[in-house]
């Protein structure tokens, strides 16, 4: 399974990313660009979700 993060940045400028991490061993699969608003990185996190029924999104901001 794969579990989306949104997560917070440390550059004041570009404050959040989303990543896809594998449940199984906390593996980083994917990192993805980082945004301004975390709307954006909630959409990006969604859309890379894609049809993955089983998949969820975390907010750990």
């Amino acid at each position: 399974m794969i579990r989306y993060e949104v997560r917070k940045g440390s550059s004041p400028y570009q404050r959040y990313y989303c990543r896809a991490v594998s449940t199984g061993n906390n593996a980083v699969l994917m990192t993805s660009e980082t945004y301004h608003a975390k709307a954006d990185a909630i959409y990006v996190a969604n859309l890379m979700k894609g049809g993955s029924a089983g998949a969820t999104v975390v907010d750990l901001t």
